[in-house]
């Protein structure tokens, strides 16, 4: 009962399964009892499909025992809803049941049967055909949808590849930039490490040179002077008892020898002090190597010119060497390009800042146009270490000049001593 409340369709459905199971089992007691009730379940909820089949099975179970006319009844209400609901299959067995009990028309219902089965036929074949087309159509789709998700994967796979690419290019290129960034690191160290034994070498023979004088001066002073004077003593301590002309006239002669002594050491004075006053710069010696070593080998003459009050050996260490680079790189660009006869070079003091200008009379060029070389970037980057500014004049026709200006932080308090400046300037 729970069944019927809750299910009735189901509940009729089983109802009708049972009665047709006892009906083919010959046991026709409660057939037609559970025939009527499940059809009257099916009529309260409206179950159209369920009636039609209900009618069917009464009119099997009529025809059964015999009672014909309510037989052709039910099959014909069954054949109705049938053909209402658009039940072919159930149409079609009404019909075949129909011919069976009324044999009369048997024929109509015949031909019907057949012209309903034809209709069926065609339908079920226009249905075929459809589901055909859909079939090839949705299989030409999916092979579309194939060749497109190919193409898809192509193009992602070139996309990909050219990232990669790209990748690789900038991982090669910015590898590039840093083993060239490297290299000349490398290639300013070992320029730098020359310079600085290049100026060792200056020095120690400078202090050669030196050691030389002194040993020369000693000499002259121990070997000379003091023999002299020795022998002038000893005339003298001979004389100190005597009173007599010969005494007298050996007494000026040892005065006028004592005066010859005064004069020699005079002399060796002399040149102690203009030893003293004379800088000689183991920096400027260098530069004059550097500009000698170069000019002789391409025939080129040079003039240098450096403000003599300035004690150049005080620049700092990285000045020194900068400026030897960045006259180095000057004279190899005037030797290969400038086609010049003769370099002036000068290293002045002006105003707060100390000014190198290298300057040639070759053939020039177009500054604006002109390709900025390696060298170039060498010499601005040199200039960049000691904080200083760089200026390239140059015109076709009328050489090049590179002008290179240096803070005076650059140079010592030692060397700022010497420099001729106004009072308020060396303070400064």
């Amino acid at each position: 009962d729970s069944l019927l409340f809750k299910r009735p369709d189901s509940y009729a459905r089983t109802l009708g399964n049972l009665a047709l199971t006892n009906l083919e089992l010959g046991e026709t007691t409660t057939v037609e009892n559970d025939l009527y009730r499940a059809l009257h379940i099916r009529d309260s909820i409206g179950d159209v499909e369920g009636l039609s089949l209900n009618y069917y099975h009464l009119a099997q179970y009529f025809q059964r025992v015999g009672i014909l006319p309510d037989a052709y009844v039910y099959a014909t209400n069954a054949r109705d809803l049938a053909r209402e609901i658009n039940n072919n299959l159930r149409y079609l067995e009404t019909l075949l049941l129909l011919a069976e009990l009324d044999p009369e028309n048997a024929a109509a219902y015949q031909g019907e049967y057949i012209a309903v089965q034809d209709s069926m036929q065609i339908e079920e074949r226009n249905i075929r055909d459809k589901f055909g087309l859909i079939r090839y159509e949705t299989a030409e789709t999916e092979a579309e949808n194939i060749q497109l998700s190919k193409q898809r994967l192509i193009w992602i796979g070139i996309a990909v590849g050219v990232i990669l690419l790209a990748i690789a290019l900038f991982i090669i290129v910015d590898q590039r930039v840093k083993n060239q960034r490297l290299r000349f690191q490398q290639q300013q160290q070992e320029a730098n490490q020359e310079i600085f034994n290049l100026m060792l070498a200056q020095k120690q023979k400078l202090e050669e040179g030196k050691q030389t004088e002194q040993k020369r001066i000693s000499e002259e002073l121990h070997d000379g002077i003091l023999g002299e004077m020795n022998g002038v003593r000893m005339i003298l301590l001979g004389l100190n008892k005597k009173g007599d002309e010969a005494a007298v006239a050996l007494r000026e002669q040892a005065i006028e020898k004592l005066k010859e002594v005064q004069e020699e050491i005079r002399a060796i004075s002399h040149e102690l002090n203009d030893a003293s006053y004379q800088k000689f710069n183991n920096f400027i010696s260098s530069i004059e190597d550097l500009l000698k070593s170069n000019c002789e080998t391409a025939g080129i003459d040079y003039h240098f010119t450096y403000d003599q009050d300035l004690d150049w050996d005080n620049l700092q260490g990285i000045t020194k060497i900068n400026i030897y680079r960045i006259l180095q790189e000057s004279l190899q660009n005037c030797i290969k390009h400038a086609d010049a006869s003769t370099v002036y070079v000068s290293f002045e003091i002006n105003d707060s800042d100390l000014v190198i200008t290298i300057q040639d009379n070759g053939r020039g060029f177009d500054a604006a146009k002109g390709k900025k070389g390696i060298g170039h970037k060498n010499i601005k980057s040199r200039v960049n270490k000691i904080n200083g500014d760089w200026h390239l004049k140059s015109a076709l026709g009328i050489g090049t000049t590179v002008l290179v200006e240096i803070p005076l932080e650059h140079i010592s308090p030692e060397a700022k001593k010497e420099i001729s400046l106004p009072k308020d300037l060396q303070e400064a």
